[in-house]
């Protein structure tokens, strides 16, 4: 009998499996094919916008009650909200890598905002081996290059670490423009950015005054109405020929000690008269500000006659950061979910996701399949009429979008690991088990379905379940070349600077963090 199938070949099986599929137009009965679904077979215009910390409840159609985002709840109530969307990872860096290649984090080359440890645990690698960064397996740039698409990436670019000139072009990009570097996207006055390997100076931003205060008004140039405009430009001068946006907004992310702590914003709105502190109103105005300029994108494809011919995505890089409003309760950004950004908790992965498309994605449905950032190179793929790299850990969402639910692909399980704190976590079914600190530490097994809030550790009821997570953890990590980078230990170390800052929170309630302020 043959032994276990390695992942290897079940990749390779998959992929011949999809390609004796009939194309999804055959799929669909001739009933279904109105004038907007028949754009599904010809390679519909695709934009993703990702924001930039924005928690779970930070929009008003997930239950945020005081920041304004009309846009946005309308484009949910004209299109599909998931309730159980992941981000890639619970930081920045590791999950862009995750959607860009569409690999999730234990076969992910990154994992951490940093760079690996050195091998004994003692410090950090000054900077992310060649092995590891930039990218040697297709991403999503490739792939929709590949497919036809006019390719065009604002904002944050990739993974936040710099390339080297042309590499942007190489990974498939015809037009880029934004920040290089991760904390540089922290400023919003840039005194400079790039836009196709050639750097921008922008003047107006030169005055210290403008870079350093929270309410700049009518002065200086704020970067995502630079952002907004250029791509508002690519979708009129692309719309007669299938394009792809992809969009990692800065918004809402907070601003580099160095910058100072207030976030800036031209002005603060609707906000001005309440009765909040200062910080509060910043980080609102500027998540309706967004909602403004999503609002501008969907009206823009309207003008042009291109809103059924496009399909537009909304979500978040990983859970609300609460740092950036002072710790304040105000707005529960996170909802009913445990925990926020850096934590492998609910509130630190789980995020918004929209999915918007008239005439094809049915209005106002609402989606309660647990999917992942990584899902969305195997989701534009099957748009744009291509296979997914057989790399992929991602499955296509396509069928859930067009209502052919008995055709969407199924998993096991859903894995992460971020190496703060050396966290891991395994959601299957309705279950969720989460270790922090290494291999042989105890695992948390909480019950979503009745404790969405992570409160009840039911562990000890259910030793054959934590067992069961305990292997899929192990198996979520094999056959990746990147591991010898991201070691995990048996237990915590508590010599390793930032795990303690994870365990402290954890065993002490201390948030090294906050008491900073």
């Amino acid at each position: 009998m043959k032994g276990k199938m390695t992942r290897r070949e079940f990749l390779g099986m998959v992929a011949t499996a999809s390609a004796t599929l009939p194309p999804l137009g055959q799929i669909l009965s001739a009933g279904q094919k109105t004038a907007a679904t028949t754009n599904l077979f010809s390679k519909p215009n695709i934009i993703l916008i990702m924001a930039d910390d924005l928690g779970y409840a930070g929009l008003g159609c997930y239950g945020q009650e005081l920041i304004q985002t009309p846009h946005i709840d309308k484009m949910a109530a004209g299109g599909m909200r998931f309730t159980n969307f992941y981000s890639g990872n619970t930081v920045c860096v590791p999950s862009r890598v995750s959607l860009l290649m569409g690999l999730h984090p234990g076969h992910a080359p990154i994992r951490d905002n940093f760079p690996p440890h050195l091998p004994d645990f003692s410090g950090y690698m000054t900077e992310f081996p060649s092995d590891l960064w930039p990218p040697k397996l297709p991403t999503i740039g490739q792939v929709m290059k590949k497919a036809g698409y006019k390719t065009a990436q604002f904002g944050k670019l990739e993974a936040g670490i710099p390339l080297p000139k042309g590499k942007m072009t190489e990974l498939g990009w015809d037009y880029w423009f934004g920040f290089k570097e991760t904390d540089d996207a922290a400023q919003y006055y840039p005194v400079e950015l790039w836009k196709n390997d050639e750097k921008i100076i922008i003047e107006e931003n030169k005055p210290e005054d403008i870079r350093q205060v929270g309410i700049v008004g009518k002065r200086g140039v704020y970067s995502p109405d630079l952002f907004i405009e250029e791509i508002l430009k690519f979708i009129k001068e692309n719309k007669d020929k299938p394009f792809f946006i992809y969009f990692p907004t800065q918004i809402p992310h907070g601003r580099h000690p160095k910058f100072g702590e207030k976030i800036q914003v031209p002005e603060i709105g609707p906000y001005a008269d309440k009765d909040w502190t200062l910080l509060e109103k910043l980080y609102a105005s500027m998540i309706t500000r967004l909602d403004f300029d999503v609002g501008r994108i969907i009206q823009e494809l309207k003008n042009l006659g291109v809103e059924t011919k496009t399909v537009l995505f909304f979500t978040s890089d990983n859970g609300d950061e609460n740092s950036y409003y002072d710790y304040t309760d105000r707005f529960k950004a996170t909802g009913p979910l445990r925990g926020k950004k850096r934590f492998l908790y609910e509130g630190g992965i789980r995020v918004p996701m929209i999915a918007y498309w008239p005439g094809v994605i049915k209005p106002a449905s609402v989606c309660d399949l647990p999917a992942a950032g990584w899902d969305f190179m195997a989701t534009l793929a099957e748009l744009a009429g291509v296979q997914a790299p057989a790399h992929t850990d991602g499955v296509s969402l396509v069928p859930t979008l067009t209502g052919q639910n008995d055709r969407q692909a199924q998993r096991e399980y859903l894995y992460w690991e971020y190496h703060f704190g050396k966290q891991q976590a395994v959601r299957i079914g309705r279950y969720k088990g989460i270790r922090f600190g290494g291999t042989k530490e105890p695992i948390e097994l909480y019950d979503l379905m009745t404790d969405i809030g992570e409160s009840k550790n039911i562990a000890s009821s259910h030793p054959e379940l934590v067992k069961k997570i305990n292997s899929l953890m192990e198996e979520a990590r094999q056959g990746s070349e990147f591991n010898r980078y991201w070691p995990l230990p048996e237990h915590r170390l508590y010599n390793v600077k930032w795990d303690k800052w994870i365990f402290d929170q954890l065993e002490k309630g201390i948030d090294w963090d906050k008491k900073k302020r």
